[in-house]
């Protein structure tokens, strides 16, 4: 009776004991399928490899990276199948890192079916001590990685570049500046970083949006500025570009070229082209273009310009008598004295050997000329010590004519002071000298 009733208890369990297997193995099969999904659908390279290295599993993302498939890749032992020859030994030494401690990162070169070299970030996890089987997780970085390279070089070169060179935010803000920029010295530089571009380089914010408007189409403005620099000012050429991405402004970039020697240079070749080379006044051509200027300025504003012709007395005497060395020092003398009487506005010419030619501007008055006029003359005779014992004093033939009075051009109205100066010569003022005997 007992075994009788034993029987459908044994059956009960055992039909259980079934179910639960059933429903144990598609929990099985379900969980292998969530895994082999995941395994194959990971974003990145699932591979996992025995303790001899080789391929055992080898996932979709793998497939895509390095371009086998996974029966091609498998058995096949991974440092020879995907690394260079160069960083195989690296990598041996990661993967062996693994294998001991449990964990290992790496970043290495690898290549592909069709030898393409690549590189790839990797992470290797021990998943069997016993086995010794490690899951070998890489992900694609070429592109990051070069992107990477390239702001590298971008910013070496950045910062060892010969020109200054800074950069602000999208707001102007100055955030950054190279090497060169500091070697500068300029005076305002500890005043930099926080700055706004407008208020370091011009000051004020008016200025900089007036450039603004002057962008040429590829967002650049380009000028000369003047910063001081110790006792001294530097003469700095200005490139600023406007940075933008997708058409939103991010930033002011700013390139600035110490130009200070070869300014001094151009305005030394400058000068000497406009200039006398032995009396320091402008040279005729010069006087020529600044006389056709100061004539349209009159006609704008209504002024008079007064033009007189300075011709030297019996010059020739004076390098017959005392030599040209003495000539010379009584043309630098006139020339010096004739710009210490006039305004810095007032032009000195030596027009020829031994002829001067004075234009002022903006005559007020008969009384305004005449006193121009008696301060030339003073000047004229001041006294010229040519050495201890000799000391010249010039006289000179002096002709004067007025824009728009005598003349509605520059070449009559110097015509008719050269006129005037000819009509004074012929009551015979004569250059004379003095020796001072000790």
């Amino acid at each position: 009776m007992e075994l009788y009733l034993a029987i459908p208890a044994l059956i009960l369990v055992l039909a259980l004991w079934i179910a639960h297997s059933i429903f144990l193995n598609r929990q099985l099969v379900q969980n292998q399928k969530r895994y082999h999904k995941f395994f194959n659908d990971s974003p990145v390279a699932l591979i996992v490899i025995d303790k001899n290295y080789k391929i055992i599993e080898w996932n979709q993302t793998a497939e895509s990276i390095f371009g086998w498939k996974s029966e091609e890749a498998s058995g096949k032992e991974i440092t020879e199948f995907i690394v260079p020859a160069f960083d195989q030994s690296h990598v041996i030494s990661v993967l062996q890192k693994a294998s001991k401690e449990g964990i290992s990162f790496s970043k290495n070169f690898n290549v592909t079916k069709h030898e393409k070299e690549i590189f790839c970030e990797w992470r290797n996890r021990l998943l069997d001590p016993k086995k010794g089987e490690i899951l070998c997780i890489a992900q694609d970085i070429t592109i990051s990685q070069k992107t990477l390279n390239d702001l590298n070089k971008r910013s070496t070169a950045l910062e060892s570049a010969g020109d200054a060179i800074f950069y602000t935010d999208e707001k102007g803000i100055i955030e950054f500046a190279n090497r060169s920029f500091f070697a500068l010295a300029l005076n305002d530089q500890t005043q930099f970083y926080g700055n706004h571009i407008a208020n370091y380089l011009f000051k004020e914010h008016s200025v900089f949006n007036t450039i603004i408007s002057q962008f040429d189409a590829d967002n650049t403005w380009r000028g000369i500025l003047n910063k001081p620099s110790g006792l001294n000012e530097k003469t700095l050429s200005v490139t600023i570009t406007a940075i933008y991405h997708r058409s939103r402004l991010v930033s002011y970039v700013a390139n600035l070229h110490d130009i200070s020697q070869i300014a001094s240079h151009v305005d030394a070749l400058t000068h000497r082209s406009q200039h006398d080379p032995l009396t320091g006044a402008v040279n005729r051509y010069t006087m020529n273009d600044r006389l056709t200027q100061a004539i349209k300025r009159s006609q704008r504003n209504g002024q008079k310009i007064a033009l007189f012709f300075i011709d030297l007395n019996d010059f020739k005497l004076v390098n017959d008598k005392y030599g040209h060395e003495a000539g010379d020092k009584l043309l630098k003398d006139v020339a010096k004295n004739l710009h210490s009487c006039l305004r810095n506005t007032d032009m000195v010419c030596r027009f020829g050997g031994d002829e001067f030619i004075v234009v002022i501007e903006d005559i007020k008055s008969k009384e305004h000329l005449q006193s121009i006029f008696h301060a030339i003359q003073m000047a004229i005779s001041e006294p010229i010590y040519i050495d201890e014992e000799t000391t010249l004093h010039a006289r000179a033939s002096i002709g004067m004519a007025l824009y728009p009075d005598n003349a509605t051009d520059s070449e009559t109205l110097i015509k008719a002071a050269d006129t005037a100066m000819y009509v004074v010569k012929k009551e015979k003022n004569y250059l004379t000298g003095t020796k001072t005997l000790r």
